[in-house]
């Protein structure tokens, strides 16, 4: 109880008190995130991936609203190769890049009716997702980071032009703790700078893709289940 007096009146002490802080903060903030399916504002689009599902997707180039350069390419590509252990026939991305070019079209960062069914044609699909990374912090505070990740995805179908799936995600990753004793405060910030590391970045994108498309309805399994629950 010693310790902790003297600690609480030096500046590490305070560097403590006020890590606690950012800590409680951070956990209350994340707890809001938002998880889930936005849905379109007419009820019936979501349904078309289920009962009329596009047999083929194509990724168009996702937009950026961070100050981090490439991390939009990197959330894209991850997202593709999640996206491909779904039952969909994919359009490699660099192939969906080299159409795009030919046909000098702009990256789209929203999409129309009009847009949605010249893509499909230009890239011969039956559906486009368009995406943007809304997040990308890196926060380090001695004995407390967070690498945090996030992005939103609109998947059109371009045969009818209309928004069938949308969805956003936010991933934090946390590292750190309230040090009990000094000797505690390097180890602690030595796991709380390993959280920083480009391969927390990896790992952090990874699970925002893995959380993204793995909400996005599998025709097969989402019709069979909507079936069964009709048939009660």
């Amino acid at each position: 109880s010693a310790l902790f007096k003297f600690v609480g009146r030096t500046p590490i002490g305070m560097g403590l008190v006020w890590g606690a802080v950012i800590i409680c903060l951070s956990i209350l903030s994340s707890c809001g995130s938002h998880l889930g399916l936005v849905k379109d504002n007419d009820d019936d689009a979501p349904r078309i991936i289920v009962r009329n599902p596009p047999k083929s997707i194509a990724i168009l180039p996702f937009s950026n609203q961070t100050d981090s350069e490439d991390i939009n390419e990197f959330v894209r590509t991850t997202f593709y190769s999640h996206l491909c252990a779904q039952p969909y026939k994919d359009i490699e991305l660099h192939e969906v890049d080299r159409r795009l070019k030919i046909h000098n079209v702009i990256n789209p960062d929203r999409l129309t009716q009009k847009t949605a069914r010249r893509l499909g044609r230009i890239l011969g699909c039956d559906a486009v997702v368009i995406g943007k990374v809304t997040e990308y912090q890196r926060l380090y505070a001695g004995i407390y980071s967070q690498m945090a990740v996030g992005a939103s995805v609109e998947m059109w179908d371009t045969r009818t032009g209309r928004k069938i799936w949308s969805d956003k995600h936010v991933t934090r990753k946390h590292e750190g703790g309230i040090p009990l004793t000094l000797t505690d405060i390097p180890m602690i910030g030595i796991r709380s700078g390993m959280n920083l590391t480009e391969t927390a970045k990896i790992e952090t994108v990874d699970d925002l893709s893995r959380q993204l498309t793995g909400r996005i309805p599998v025709p097969g399994l989402s019709a069979s289940a909507a079936d069964a629950t009709g048939s009660r």
